[in-house]
């Protein structure tokens, strides 16, 4: 009973401090770019880069062999299933399309970290004209040769 309390006390009183939180207008600036000047955040950026400029050699060198990618509806299971499915069709979309980061914000602990962004793209592919704001997971982890990128969640 007392645990129940206690778990009580901790979602009202996290409850109580997020809402009084959404009133203050705070500069959110530094809030939107949380980390991106790190090892992590070069890494994150660099894979952007490389689909953005088909560059499959460093793509290759980001991903994991066994990373898990979700886009859409679909999943593919390791980095050969994603270079022979879906990495061309990306690299070529992403040449047709201006993308603007609207935040992203990276967490680290240890040997794991999680890239969360959301971006504007716009642009034309196929006579269809794109304006949305895109969501991104990205999960890293640290090995013997650096970061290396385990999972994507796209949508």
């Amino acid at each position: 009973m007392k645990l129940s309390r206690i778990l009580l006390f901790i979602l009202i009183t996290g409850l109580t401090t997020s809402s009084f939180a959404h009133g203050k207008k705070e500069d959110k600036s530094n809030q939107m770019m949380v980390n991106t000047e790190t090892e992590v955040g070069e890494i994150v950026a660099e894979l952007h880069t490389a689909l953005r400029s088909s560059d499959e050699a460093t793509i290759r060198s980001i991903l994991a062999d066994d990373v898990l990618i979700f886009e859409g509806s679909g999943a593919e299971r390791s980095l050969e299933e994603y270079a022979s499915h879906h990495m061309k069709s990306d690299m070529k979309f992403l040449k047709n399309m201006a993308t603007e980061l609207l935040e992203r914000n990276i967490m680290i602990h240890g040997d794991i970290a999680v890239s969360s962004s959301r971006s504007k793209m716009t642009g034309k592919y196929k006579n269809k004209d794109f304006n949305k704001v895109t969501v991104e997971t990205l999960i890293l982890k640290k090995a013997k040769g650096g970061w290396k990128i385990i999972r994507i969640h796209w949508s």
